[in-house]
């Protein structure tokens, strides 16, 4: 059985291109805490990959910092250097996405004028008797 589950927030934005035979693919960086060396809190930077639609989601709905779970299966790749030497890596192949916290609200922004700004007079102004608006 190869599943794994993991909960964290994205160390950057998931970065999408298209393979040349088309295909989408997303990855990203997700921090993963646990406690380390005399119980003290450490980062895990693990890399993830999510191909078609569920990497388009994690490309529309997701950014930087946000907090997201992941199903998924530990898979490896492994290649030769360009200087010969055999390099190996792990990263998690994602199936499923979960958004594990709201969306934060943005605050409108406000709509461009093109009037000129209403000015304030400084002092009230002197009513004479020929400017009221009633007869006395």
């Amino acid at each position: 059985m190869n599943t794994i589950n993991l909960i964290g927030r994205l160390a950057r934005d998931p970065e999408d291109k298209t393979t040349t035979t088309g295909q989408y693919v997303v990855t990203i960086c997700l921090g993963v805490d646990r406690r380390g060396k005399d119980n003290k809190k450490e980062t895990d930077w693990i890399d993830c990959t999510a191909w078609g639609k569920t990497g388009e989601f994690l490309t529309g709905y997701t950014k930087k910092g946000e907090k997201i779970g992941v199903t998924g299966s530990l898979q490896t790749r492994s290649w030769e250097a360009s200087d010969g030497s055999k390099r190996k890596t792990c990263f998690v192949l994602v199936e499923k996405v979960e958004l594990l916290e709201p969306k934060k609200a943005e605050a409108p922004k406000p709509e461009p004028t093109t009037e000129e700004p209403m000015t304030v007079p400084t002092e009230e102004p002197k009513a004479e008797e020929n400017d009221l608006p009633f007869e006395i």
